[in-house]
């Protein structure tokens, strides 16, 4: 019978290229299937992750968050730092500032938002508000409630400063590192992030691509506190090696509106908060032209720009861009 149904198809007219237009069309799924289904099935779990033993999980409503806490050699303040970092580079990127912020006499805290670095990824809507509330949570499970600098960088920006307004009685200083909120015209990958289905898929099927919108604009860097590429590869690509990870960029690019965040910064504005932004003058992520628009919704920012640097000054310029903020918080 079998037999019979391959002499059938092959001895009707155009029967051949019928079968062979098959073959060609299931081979074609297998290849464009493949990619996409090795890189998910070849991701841990991230229950597996192992945190730095200088840090901690704190367990929050919706998940464990990675913090640390880093404490000055004399403690002279009861102020508290808070780092906030951006959409993909988790808190490593403090690394190089950390001395300087120390200097203040002030503790540190710095975190890993939900779906980076070393905290879960929780299955959620990735807004502006998600991140506000995770913020507020974790500062309420780790009993902060002294005066606050908040340091918010890139996507960290529209954070803090909506954070900042929510608890404007308790923060004493925001500082804003190339703060996204006033974009032009998005990246051609975000723009493709947005995509429900295509979106999903090839950065799924091809997470080179999402390496490299997030790597660094400057490869290398004569600062002595910078981070070198191979420490950079080395901190990034560990968080990319557990599910969940793409799935909260995704997201994030379609609930939250990093490319127009005024309505936070003006909150900012009309609250008063002494407010400091740093910014590289070749930023081309988030073009430094923002700030025209960020001193209009926040007159009494103080600007500090960093002459030739792109957007990954707080770890490729670190000396720079920690006096600003030592001396700003101080």
């Amino acid at each position: 019978m079998h037999k019979q149904l391959i002499l059938g198809i092959n001895n009707q007219p155009g029967g051949t290229m019928t079968l062979s237009a098959l073959i060609i069309f299931g081979t074609l799924i297998l290849v464009i299937l493949f990619p996409y289904v090795f890189n998910i099935l070849k991701l841990e779990n991230p229950k597996k992750i192992i945190i730095p033993s200088e840090g901690h999980h704190a367990q929050l409503s919706r998940g464990r968050i990675y913090y640390r806490w880093h404490e000055p050699k004399n403690l002279t303040s009861d102020d508290v730092i808070v780092l906030v970092h951006g959409f993909s580079t988790p808190s490593f990127v403090w690394n190089g500032v950390m001395q300087d912020l120390l200097s203040t006499g002030k503790r540190v805290l710095s975190y890993d938002h939900f779906g980076r670095g070393f905290s879960d990824r929780p299955k959620e809507k990735y807004s502006l508000k998600f991140y506000v509330d995770t913020l507020e949570e974790l500062l309420s499970n780790l009993k902060v409630a002294n005066d606050l600098h908040v340091v918010g960088y890139s996507m960290g920006g529209p954070i803090s400063a909506s954070f900042s307004h929510q608890n404007k009685e308790k923060v004493k200083t925001l500082s804003l590192i190339a703060p996204a909120g006033y974009i032009p015209e998005p990246h051609w990958a975000m723009k493709l992030f947005m995509q429900p289905v295509i979106g999903d898929y090839f950065f799924k099927a091809f997470p080179s691509i999402y390496k490299n919108i997030s790597a660094s604009e400057t490869k290398n860097s004569n600062d002595p506190k910078a981070i070198n590429e191979n420490e950079f590869e080395k901190y990034f690509t560990y968080q990319t090696l557990f599910s969940g990870f793409t799935d909260a960029l995704l997201s994030t690019a379609r609930n939250f509106n990093m490319t127009d965040s005024s309505e936070s910064f003006k909150k900012i504005g009309i609250d008063g908060i002494k407010t400091q932004a740093i910014w590289g003058s070749l930023d081309g992520v988030v073009p430094i032209s923002g700030i025209k628009g960020l001193k209009e919704d926040v007159p009494q920012t103080l600007f500090k720009e960093i002459k030739e640097g792109t957007h990954d000054i707080t770890y490729r310029q670190p000396t720079e861009v920690g006096k600003f903020l030592a001396d700003f918080i101080s």
